[in-house]
């Protein structure tokens, strides 16, 4: 899901915003040919050596680290169009949406080569360097782009500027200096520095300074325009993915906690807090930004308005199940855990029906990426009519006022 569909999607969206806020032409595109070529090599391979039993065994970074070199070289050529284009560029001022999505193919490669060097991962500091890269991942990689996406979509689909362009800025510089450290609160109780894991949560609580700000753009920003999240597919998923980067990125705060950690660690609570930042989050905005790019790429409308709104309803009901689900499981679980007289076995058995809920959300999610498969492979055929208006939720309604 990170390496395939979101990177890939990601890219694909950056490479098609930076041109039009730079106002002039993608330069050296047959670099990010290159690139994604590279990165799905990369893929196939990584996927079928963990298939035979061959990984690092470090999470997010399960691939052999050999095929993992793959996506450094992959990702360092899908940044070159950008940089290249930023050098020719037609304006002198640079929309935020620009600087997350430069800064997220540049940290990218970085990350992950440094990740991925052999002496990284030697004994108990190994899960520190684990982690460190974990939440780079998504804090530096991830994050910026969907952050980007929705600065561009909202304002672009209510035709109104963001509220604060200042405001922005302080998120993005934020972001890029608190979110470097956060991932160590992982590891709370664990055997490295009491000091590290300090750092760590301070830099969590902290993290609530980006989350605020965008907050504050995105959600004031669509303030007396929520009518039309009826209408329009990209807003709806868009909005909505904002809103849960607002949402997660606050219980991943209040979850550093100590007091709030000793309970969900070791949970199926951060397994449903993880879904809902890298699931309701960025694959929501990345749904809706390829509704909206893809029109514009083919010079062809979505055939079918009936199976937008399946998709929409078939993945909102899901990951809500899942969320739900797991973390209330994940709570109980938690507190059970810490029950020594509580056996083991019982607290397995406890979470079954939280781990049936998730299964059940889990089947509808994956029905919603069918049905929006099949209905961007019918897009690229050509099927249904032609229409020069756009595809909506409903057909468009003139309101007598």
């Amino acid at each position: 899901m990170t390496y395939g569909w979101a990177s890939m999607a990601g890219i694909g969206a950056a490479l098609f915003l930076i041109p039009r806020l730079f106002k002039t032409s993608l330069a050296g595109g047959k670099y990010a040919v290159l690139g994604s070529v590279i990165w799905n090599i990369g893929l196939a391979l990584g996927l079928g050596a963990i298939t035979l039993g061959f990984s690092d065994g470090q999470e997010w970074l399960e691939f052999p680290w050999q095929v993992d070199l793959l996506f450094v070289v992959g990702g360092a050529l899908c940044a070159i169009p950008l940089l290249l284009t930023a050098a020719n560029r037609q304006v002198e001022h640079l929309y935020v949406t620009s600087w997350y999505l430069m800064a997220a193919l540049v940290w990218f490669p970085i990350l992950f080569l440094i990740a991925n060097l052999p002496f990284t991962f030697p004994g108990a500091s190994g899960a520190t360097v684990n982690w460190w890269f974990a939440h780079n991942v998504l804090g530096l990689w991830v994050t910026p782009i969907g952050i980007g996406i929705a600065y561009y979509m909202i304002p672009k689909i209510l035709g109104r500027p963001i509220i604060s362009y200042q405001l922005s800025l302080i998120g993005f510089w934020s972001l890029a200096l608190f979110y470097s450290q956060v991932g160590i609160h992982h590891l709370i109780g664990g055997p490295i520095p009491t000091w590290l894991v300090t750092l760590s949560i301070v830099h969590s609580v902290m993290m609530s300074i980006p989350v605020i700000t965008v907050a504050i753009n995105h959600h004031g920003t669509m303030m007396g325009n929520f009518k039309r999240l009826k209408d329009s597919p990209t807003l709806r998923f868009v909005w909505i993915g904002a809103l849960m980067y607002t949402v997660s990125s606050l219980q991943g705060s209040m979850e550093a906690l100590r007091s709030v950690n000793v309970v969900t660690h070791f949970t199926h609570y951060t397994v449903a807090h993880a879904h809902l930042g890298m699931y309701a989050f960025l694959s929501f905005i990345l749904f809706g930004a390829v509704y909206f790019i893809m029109p514009r790429l083919t010079n062809w409308e979505w055939p079918w308005r009936r199976m937008i709104s399946l998709h929409f309803w078939l993945v909102s009901i899901g990951i809500l199940i899942y969320f739900v689900s797991l973390t209330v499981t994940g709570w109980k679980q938690g507190l059970a855990l810490l029950d020594a007289a509580m056996p083991f076995m019982d607290i397995v058995r406890m979470t079954i029906p939280g781990l049936q809920a998730r299964t059940l959300g889990g089947a509808l999610m994956t029905l919603g990426h069918l049905v929006f498969a099949a209905h961007f492979v019918a897009m690229l055929m050509h099927r249904g009519v032609g229409s020069e208006q756009p595809t909506l939720f409903r057909s468009a309604i003139k309101e007598n006022t």
